[in-house]
């Protein structure tokens, strides 16, 4: 994946583009920058930092029916979570579609504060004792 960050927008928040009341299956994509921290007790991102979450009703894989993403940017970008972006992607098309900084997607990724607003159960990852 490349490094490349995308430029900051100011859109609209989406909705709660993850709740769904069946199961879904994903795959997570890091960036090298993201890569050095994910699997670290208390992960703490560094700016350029890229985690991008495809979503799919099936466990068979093709196009995504969902696609998320999360930048971490330069400090004073978002104090109310602390400088992560969130991004909706068009799955067909790769084309950021949403972009926010409030709203979902901060309202629940704060519960994931401690390990710098990331949900390491994604990954199948458990902090170590």
């Amino acid at each position: 994946m490349p490094d490349e960050i995308p430029p900051p927008v100011d859109r609209k928040s989406p909705k709660n583009l993850h709740a769904t009341s069946q199961n879904t299956f994903g795959v997570v994509y890091a960036n090298d920058l993201a890569n050095r921290e994910i699997k670290k007790n208390l992960p703490r991102f560094p700016v350029g930092a890229i985690l991008i979450r495809e979503k799919h009703t099936t466990e068979k894989l093709g196009t995504p029916d969902l696609v998320i993403a999360m930048v971490k940017r330069e400090k004073g970008f978002s104090k109310k979570t602390d400088d992560w972006e969130f991004l909706t992607i068009s799955p067909d098309a790769g084309v950021i579609t949403k972009r926010e900084t409030k709203g979902d997607c901060a309202k629940c990724h704060i519960e994931a504060k401690a390990t710098d607003w990331v949900y390491r159960d994604y990954l199948k990852i458990k902090p170590k004792p």
